[in-house]
């Protein structure tokens, strides 16, 4: 995917050249921001493929300005950061990023999740069409939206293919790694933690709009949306 423009947000000027390196190297466009502010400015000029982005920036921060940029579009985001605890992993999921990578990370490793971000959101926005329905649920694929009966619910775009997924094929069980890739993760490179912090996001906005009970961990392979007694769908985790 040559000459794909990529936004690289970092406060560290030798983090900026490391990643714009790797990325020039695989023959990317690189355009930087030193700050969140700045981010903010270069993404509407810009409009990258993928924002790469530092978390332990000065105000605003990395989960700040995800969230902004998450308010009006759904290009990929990476989150760089050198502290690798889980909650930070969750934290960054649950703001809106789409991956999460702890630094330091090979140049190699690097191009490989931008481009599965590239080619995954290039591939969702081929597929666009149609509406489906489950348990309460309905996905309007040409909008991207959830709604639940008369309720709107706000997911990002990992959150959609992750329900997208599940509500093409109601009751068939999709394995850890058929969910990371139909979420544009890397199978090599994802935590399972990193794939429930996902699920785990999706269930309580579910539950918050009235929806039906979702995403129960049991013991299994992966995950699938199934009927309950009462005969409404709910997606569940094996």
């Amino acid at each position: 995917m040559p000459n794909e423009l990529i936004l690289i947000v970092d406060d560290n000027a030798d983090i900026r050249a490391f990643v714009r390196a790797a990325l020039e190297g695989e023959g990317y466009k690189v355009v930087e921001a030193a700050n969140g502010n700045e981010a903010l400015n270069k993404f509407q000029e810009t409009n990258p493929a993928v924002v790469i982005l530092d978390l332990s920036m000065g105000h605003p921060d990395g989960f700040e300005v995800c969230r902004e940029i998450r308010r009006s579009s759904q290009v990929p985001i990476i989150m760089l950061t050198d502290r690798g605890e889980e909650m930070d992993e969750a934290m960054c999921l649950a703001s809106g990023a789409d991956d999460y990578i702890t630094k330091p990370v090979s140049p190699r490793i690097l191009a490989l999740r931008v481009s599965t971000q590239i080619r995954h959101a290039v591939s969702t926005e081929a597929k666009r069409t149609g509406v489906f329905s489950a348990g309460g649920l309905t996905l309007d694929l040409e909008t991207r939206q959830l709604h639940i009966e008369q309720v709107s619910v706000a997911i990002t775009r990992t959150e959609y293919d992750f329900l997208k997924l599940l509500m093409e094929h109601p009751k068939r069980v999709f394995t850890r790694e058929q969910v990371i890739e139909a979420i544009g993760g890397s199978v090599d490179f994802s935590s399972d933690h990193f794939l429930d912090a996902h699920a785990s996001r999706l269930r309580l906005k579910i539950k918050n709009a009235g929806g039906p009970k979702v995403i129960t961990a049991v013991r299994g392979v992966g995950y699938r949306l199934m009927a309950t007694q009462g005969g409404a769908d709910s997606l569940v985790a094996q």
